[in-house]
């Protein structure tokens, strides 16, 4: 997806400053991992379905340059970490994930609870 160029230029640092340059994502682009539930999978689409109609840029499975993957990154959103909760709590996420993060994004974790019906208005 092309995004207007302030857009564009936003995204670009923010992937210089947080990705790890040795996996370059595809944005706007769903990727699923076989390592998740097909319930887990399904809401990373949901998700990334509505961010996709609000043309707000994203990526799923991209890695950080902490060496975590979150489930969606969106950086130009309100929340720029999206992760999508089946078996585990956001307990567990911040007690395995949250201490590699840099803090400026674990402000911004957004939780989505794959086991709840979607509502494209949980994003906001």
């Amino acid at each position: 997806m092309k995004y207007p160029a302030k857009v564009q230029q936003e995204v670009n640092k923010w992937a210089r400053e947080n990705l790890d340059p040795m996996f370059k994502p595809h944005w706007g682009a769903i990727k699923v991992s076989k390592a998740n539930t097909y319930e887990h999978n399904l809401m990373v689409c949901k998700v990334a379905l509505a961010l996709l109609d609000e043309g707000i840029p994203f990526c799923t499975e991209a890695r950080l340059k902490c060496g975590t993957r979150p489930d969606i990154i969106a950086p130009t959103h309100i929340r720029q970490y999206i992760e999508v909760l089946w078996s585990e709590t956001p307990e567990d996420f911040y007690a395995k994930k949250a201490h590699k993060m840099p803090e400026e994004l674990l402000r911004g974790v957004l939780f989505v609870d794959a086991a709840k019906d979607f509502e494209p208005k949980m994003l906001w």
